[in-house]
């Protein structure tokens, strides 16, 4: 568990006492966790890594997945879950993009630039009509220009295209497309040593139905997350979070509680 360090910490993320030494620091984009919360039970994968390059050592593609991140309740037969989500961002010392066209002109930047990639959100509350989301893109820019994952600020156009699937049947009742048709911000807050994650999202415009009309939309989510106690290095958060959908004209919040099964060591934490 964690423990009180009696001496100096042996490295930044590493607390020392006389029984030996124990993290201080924890990765929440590298673990496998399961949650128990009032909102049902359910699970995640999350693994994040950059692709650095030898012949451009300014720049690192930042690469976040997540899988199969689900929450089922077995009283009220609800169901929510996403089968992959992916956010990837370009980040450089001096970014830029050259235009190849003619004389080639580069366009140097003030923001960093990247994608979010989603498939597989299906969703349903009891007997009502089932939703899937079959795919959801967004091109971004996120404005903190941040060289680690601690920190995002994005904003950019957001593509999607979701179903809904008739009750007792897996038949598809109407389908909503939004060409880009509307807008994405997400905020992401992570303390330096990961014992604390704030997440906020938000997306709003309008999409084309098969009845033939645009309807807009509005969608919102915030979670925040606080490691509490660690077992052996594995870490015990409480977390609260609040969803709104304006098509369902729903909004709802939940807390729980989120342990870490599996997790990678912290880079920074000391071992000898």
């Amino acid at each position: 568990m964690l423990l009180a360090a009696s001496t100096a910490a042996a490295a930044p993320c590493t607390g020392e006492s006389e029984r030996g030494r124990f993290a201080t620091c924890f990765d929440p984009g590298n673990r496998l966790s399961v949650t128990a919360a009032t909102d049902g039970f359910g699970g995640a994968l999350a693994l994040r890594h950059e692709i650095h390059f030898v012949d451009e050592p300014d720049l690192v593609w930042k690469l976040e997945h997540v899988f199969a991140d689900t929450t089922y309740d077995g009283f009220r037969d609800d169901f929510d879950g996403t089968l992959y989500k992916g956010r990837f961002f370009r980040h450089a010392r001096n970014g830029h993009i050259v235009l190849p066209f003619g004389d080639p002109k580069g366009v140097f930047l003030h923001s960093d630039i990247g994608t979010i990639f989603e498939v597989g959100h299906l969703s349903w509350r009891g007997t009502a009509p089932a939703s899937l989301g079959i795919v959801k893109t967004a091109l971004l820019t996120d404005v903190t220009r941040s060289k680690d994952f601690r920190t995002h600020l994005a904003i950019g156009p957001v593509g999607s295209w979701d179903v809904d699937l008739t009750p007792a049947s897996v038949k598809v009742a109407e389908h909503r497309i939004a060409p880009f048709s509307a807008g994405l911000v997400e905020l992401h807050l992570e303390s330096d040593d990961g014992l604390s994650v704030l997440n906020v999202r938000g997306e709003a415009g309008t999409a084309w139905h098969t009845s033939g009309q645009w309807q807009s939309f509005a969608l919102g989510e915030a979670d925040l997350e606080r490691i509490v106690v660690a077992i052996n290095d594995r870490p015990i958060a409480l977390y609260g979070l609040a969803r709104y959908d304006s098509a369902r004209s729903e909004a709802t919040a939940a807390i729980g509680v989120r342990i870490v099964l599996v997790a990678k060591t912290d880079q920074r934490v000391s071992r000898l």
